[in-house]
Formats: structure tokens, C-alpha cells, sequence
């Protein structure tokens, strides 16, 4: 019956030359323990000269602290990744019980937190080509497990109400709040429970990436709505009334409906997908535990004299160019689409893309803060590099990633200070004309979005530059879409 109502993208490899060349083109959405890097018996050899007899003691102990420096790194943001979740399931599960404009806002302010940390363990992701095949291990890699976590963009007409307007790949009238069996393709779904399990089954169903039930942005499409508000301001202004349980007060938003049922399993949507993400956060946080076993953390500390090193820059390569200066930024500035805005229900993208690239530049100076103000880490990509004698690369990088802060500095201050979003940073002068924005003015605003893929760009270059200055000639980083 029908209730009454009136990321993981996959990138094709090549070499960061060849992405910089085509993408370039066109440029013109803790506890102590795990803070001491010292190295322990578990996790690191004693310094000695590796097994192809070509390390020395001092090039040994620099990849020990690296290593141990970046789980520990790992640990401590999908950490405070999973404690802010809880925070947003408690203020979850208080609007959903008492849905109140001061409750609704709590559960906004707890979701925009929640994403800070996890953001910033985005670098951490490109790992499926290097983990060990390993049975006994609950995750295969941080990139397999990812999609349920943060894919975007999503199709919400699947879940919920959409307006009139709305174009996606979904079109029926039948959604997962307001019908207890729906058809996608050729899968009829029986949805007349939702829990997180059904979530979780659903995602991507019909092999449809735009399919998706999980995660960060389909929370936040649930607390915001859809913003149809364009490259215009404003956010999404789902009313709090959607999730009101008194009859004759339950809406989808302009409308009212017959009966509360249709709220009550909005309600239910929403603590579910809370809850899937607290047991996903849950199961990773445990990958990085100290000193624990056929983990993903172990998996790196046994291949620290292998390919660990191939991997981290591999990592922070292919988050900057392939993921954010492309899929992410690049995609919406070039086709001034909001529907390709990272978060676009709720345009806090210009945190988001400001995390992400904080993730990165963690890794190279060694150092995250956890959301209590505590420093983990002690050793990174910079320290390394000097330590190797490649000082000269060590400076040049980080010179970029001033670049990178610098450029994005401008974005989260123009989106927080003065609420200009990206969502109206990347529109086209015809897009805002009617606004009484001049194409002068808004040449500046996509001037900032330009200036933030460009350092990223310069930043992939540097990467590169200093992978081959510790003998990775050829890093080839995932290079995102081509234009």
C-alpha cells in the first residue's frame, strides 16, 4: 500500500602527468597512548636494516615513526568521527521523540560537527589497491566500505518527497517513507519496515550509484529537505511539521496528510540511517585500535617495508586531484550544477572541502587535532622527507599546501562570515544575472572556487615530486574525471 500524501565513484588510473595536462585545460560542491609515536614491539621492528638489505638503521626507524605516526593519526579521527556521531544520534533520536524548531536546529548544529572529523579521514580512503587480502579481517579496505558512508550525490526522490520540478534518475511517486513496497528496475522492495539493515540493503539498489540510503548526506537531506533554492542563497527548509506525529499535523512539506503515519517512519528513516552509521563508524574505529590484530592497521604495519610508504602518498595524490579538485569541485564549477554540491541540502560544502583538504595536509605535517583539542600524530610526509635528505622537496610541498590552505581559507570564511555558498560560488554571470549580480562580481566568486582547484592541482605536482624524490617514479594517482 501507498501512505496518504497529497562517492563511490570509480576512476579510471593514468598518471598524474597525463590528469594534470587534461585537467589543467580547463581550469580557467586522544588518549596519550596513541598521541606517543614512539615505536612499539607489536607494531615496528627494531631498527635495522630491511630485508632487501638496501635500509639503513636511521631510513628504517623514519618509516617506523611514519607508519605508526599515521595510524595513530587514523584511530584518533575515526574516533572522534564516531563520537560525534553518537552526539548527532542523541540529538537525532531527541527531535525525532520532540520534533521542535529548537530541536530540529540541535540535530542541524550536531550533524555540521559530525562531519568535521570525518571529513578529514577522507585521505585515509585510497587504500584498495594495497590492503592484504585477509579473511579474518571485518573490513576489506577503507574505499569497499566508504560507499555506505559518504556516496553522494544522492537520487532523494527514492527516499522522500521532491518537488515538482525535481529531474532524477528515480521518478516514481513511490518512495521509502510513503509506500511499504516500492519498484526500482525490475526489484520490487518490501518497505513497510525500516530499519538499518533494509537501509543498507537498498543502498545502490539496481546498481544505480545515484541509489543511495546511507550515510552522512542521506541524513542530511532528511534534516534539510531538498534546497531548491538553485544557485540563489538559502539552504534546504524541510518544515518541522514533517515529522510531527499528531494527527492532522504530519506535512510533506506543503502538504498536509490524512494521517501521522507517513511522519512516523520519516522519523524512523532517520534514526535508522543515524544508527547504520554509528555501527559503520563503530566497526572502523576498531581497524585502527593499538597493538590489535588482522585490522586494517596491522595489515599497514605489516607492509611498512613494502608499500606503506607508495600507499600514504599514493593517498593524499589521489584525494587532492582525483576526488576534490575533480569529482568534487571541478564537476559543479564547471557545469554550475548544485545538484553535484557535495552538501547540497544543506551548503556546508565549503567545510567539507576544507576538511578534506586539512586531511591531507594532517598526513604531510604529521599532526591531527581531535575535536577535544589534543595533537596526535608527531610524524609525517615533511619530517620524513628532510629526514631523508630531500629537504629541498620537504620545502617545495610545503609551500603548496600553503597554497591550498590559503585558497580555501577564502571559501570557508566568505560561506561562514558572510554566506556566500559555493552553491552560488560556482554559478555562471548568466545563471545569477537575474539576481542583480554583475558578471564582474560573480567572476570573483568562481574566481575563489578556481583558485582552490588550482592549488590542489600544484599540490598533486608536488606529490609527485617528492614520490619521486624517495624513488616512486610513477605515483599514479587516481586522476577523477577527465573534461
Amino acid at each position: 500500500m501507498t501512505f496518504t500524501t497529497v562517492t563511490s565513484r570509480k576512476f579510471l588510473p593514468t598518471t598524474l602527468a597525463t590528469a594534470l595536462t587534461a585537467i589543467l585545460m580547463v581550469s580557467g560542491c586522544t588518549k596519550q597512548t596513541e598521541e606517543d609515536t614512539t615505536v612499539t614491539q607489536t607494531e615496528v621492528q627494531s631498527a635495522e636494516t630491511s630485508d632487501d638489505g638496501q635500509r639503513s638503521a636511521a631510513e628504517q626507524a623514519h618509516i617506523d615513526r611514519l607508519v605508526s605516526s599515521y595510524a595513530n593519526m587514523a584511530h584518533a579521527a575515526y574516533k572522534d568521527s564516531l563520537d560525534t556521531a553518537k552526539a548527532l544520534q542523541t540529538a537525532v533520536e531527541t527531535y525525532v521523540a520532540t520534533p521542535t524548531k529548537a530541536n530540529l536546529d540541535a540535530a542541524k548544529a550536531a550533524y555540521k560537527a559530525a562531519r568535521q572529523p570525518y571529513s578529514q579521514t577522507e585521505v585515509f580512503r585510497f587504500d584498495e589497491g594495497f590492503v592484504t587480502a585477509n579473511d579474518k579481517r571485518a573490513i576489506g579496505s577503507v574505499d569497499g566500505w566508504e560507499g555506505q558512508i559518504n556516496a553522494w550525490p544522492l537520487d532523494e526522490a527514492l527516499i522522500d518527497y521532491v518537488s515538482d520540478s525535481y529531474e532524477g534518475e528515480y521518478n516514481s511517486q513511490d518512495n521509502i517513507i510513503n509506500s511499504d513496497s516500492i519498484t526500482v528496475g525490475s526489484i520490487k522492495q518490501d518497505t513497510s519496515e525500516i530499519t538499518p539493515e533494509l537501509l543498507a540493503e537498498m543502498n545502490e539498489i539496481g546498481g544505480s550509484e545515484a541509489n543511495v540510503t546511507t550515510g552522512y548526506h542521506a541524513i542530511e537531506f532528511m534534516l534539510w529537505g531538498q534546497d531548491t533554492n538553485g544557485v540563489s542563497a538559502g539552504a534546504g527548509e524541510r518544515p518541522v511539521t514533517d515529522y510531527a506525529t499528531e494527527a492532522g499535523q504530519c506535512t510533506s512539506g506543503d502538504i498536509v496528510n490524512d494521517d501521522a503515519s507517513i511522519c512516523e517512519r520519516r522519523g524512523n528513516f532517520l534514526k535508522a540511517a543515524t544508527q547504520l552509521l554509528v555501527d559503520d563508524l563503530t566497526a572502523m574505529e576498531a581497524e585502527w585500535q593499538p597493538d590489535s590484530e588482522n585490522t586494517l592497521r596491522s595489515d599497514l604495519i605489516a607492509r611498512k617495508n613494502d608499500n606503506a610508504l607508495r600507499q600514504i602518498m599514493y593517498q593524499m595524490g589521489s584525494l587532492a586531484l582525483g576526488e576534490l579538485a575533480s569529482e568534487r569541485i571541478q564537476v559543479a564549477f564547471v557545469t554550475g550544477s548544485t545538484e553535484d554540491e557535495h552538501e547540497c541540502f544543506s551548503d556546508l560544502t565549503h567545510l567539507s572541502y576544507a576538511n578534506n583538504a586539512r586531511g591531507i595536509q594532517n598526513v604531510f605535517n604529521g599532526s591531527y587535532q581531535t575535536v577535544t583539542g589534543e595533537t596526535v600524530g608527531g610524524y609525517g610526509i615533511h619530517q620524513y622527507l628532510i629526514d631523508n635528505g630531500h629537504s629541498d622537496a620537504a620545502d617545495r610541498l610545503a609551500i603548496d599546501f600553503i597554497k591550498v590552505e590559503d585558497a580555501f581559507n577564502v571559501i570557508v570564511k566568505k560561506g561562514e562570515e558572510e554566506g556566500i555558498k559555493v552553491d552560488q560560488m560556482i554559478a555562471t554571470a548568466g545563471q545569477v544575472s537575474k539576481q542583480g549580480i554583475s558578471a564582474e562580481e560573480q567572476n570573483t566568486r568562481r574566481g575563489w572556487i578556481e583558485s582552490s582547484i588550482t592549488s590542489l592541482q600544484e599540490l598533486t605536482a608536488g606529490i609527485e615530486n617528492a614520490a619521486k624524490a624517495v624513488g616512486i617514479d610513477n605515483l599514479d594517482a587516481d586522476a577523477g574525471s577527465q573534461f
